[in-house]
């Protein structure tokens, strides 16, 4: 998964947290935490996007595809044209599973 453990790592730090404390913010355990930060567990897709949008960073950012960030605004409102090439671009490694929960989530979109 890249250097994701390392980012992880290095955003919790900088964010001035404790295992511990990043652990009960995102709503895991520490044990969870620590495994991400040693690489012996990697994060599942859903918490990978909880932490994504608890330290405001990209996923490319988090799982170290990219060296610079995209601070994600509350109020930024993509393109279709931006989506679809999200979707292109990291839909490639979605597992079945996540493909079927980004269609449904689409699907669900007024």
């Amino acid at each position: 998964m890249g250097d994701f453990k390392n980012v992880f790592k290095n955003l919790r730090i900088k964010a001035g947290y404790t295992q511990d404390g990043l652990a009960e913010a995102l709503g895991l355990s520490r044990s969870a935490v620590s495994m991400y930060e040693n690489g012996n567990r990697e994060p599942d897709f859903e918490t990978l996007e909880k932490i994504a949008d608890f330290f405001n960073v990209d996923m490319n950012y988090l799982l170290g595809s990219s060296t610079k960030t995209t601070v994600i605004q509350s109020n930024f409102e993509p393109s279709y044209e931006e989506v679809e090439q999200l979707i292109a671009r990291n839909g490639k490694d979605f597992s079945t599973e996540q493909k079927m929960r980004l269609i449904k989530l689409l699907s669900e979109i007024d």
